[in-house]
């Protein structure tokens, strides 16, 4: 969602954090567009890439398990594992205590190759953040914290 805020001056930063709001705006551009990108070279949508990222980041699990976990009905869930098994992007094999359900896997290829995409970003944040001093680091991660944390407020649950 891009919600326009208005422009500030990053070199005369106003009070109410102006410079600091254009910034995370910028990033969060950045992301949407990075995403994007992703998406494209590996073939996946992006609720493709939610429920990819969630298989590779938690481990396997139930299509219910995952709509649930991104918010989603098990109907469009379906639909996008389906996508995704017919892509060669991820399994579905037989849970291995209830006959009954299924688990859904990345494809044994997905986590290196999506690494490949990804690596640039975690290396280059990994970098930037090397290069601040111990107390620099505390802040920004003191910030980026507050900063999640009036998102998770203003989402609903």
């Amino acid at each position: 969602m891009d919600v326009n805020l208005p422009a500030t001056d990053p070199v005369d930063p106003a009070p109410s954090g102006g410079a600091i709001r254009e910034q995370l705006r910028n990033l969060t551009l950045r992301q949407q567009r990075f995403e994007r990108s992703l998406g494209r070279r590996l073939h996946v949508d992006a609720a493709g890439l939610a429920v990819m990222d969630h298989l590779v980041n938690v481990g396997p699990t139930t299509p219910t398990d995952l709509a649930r976990r991104l918010d989603a009905s098990t109907a469009a869930t379906t639909l996008v594992i389906d996508r995704l098994v017919a892509g060669g992007h991820a399994l579905r094999e037989p849970h291995p205590t209830d006959r009954r359900k299924v688990i859904v896997t990345p494809a044994e290829h997905w986590g290196a190759t999506a690494y490949e995409h990804v690596a640039p970003v975690i290396d280059g944040v990994t970098d930037a953040a090397a290069e601040l001093s111990p107390d620099e680091q505390a802040v920004v991660a003191a910030f980026l914290e507050r900063i999640v944390a009036v998102y998770d407020d203003a989402t609903p649950r």
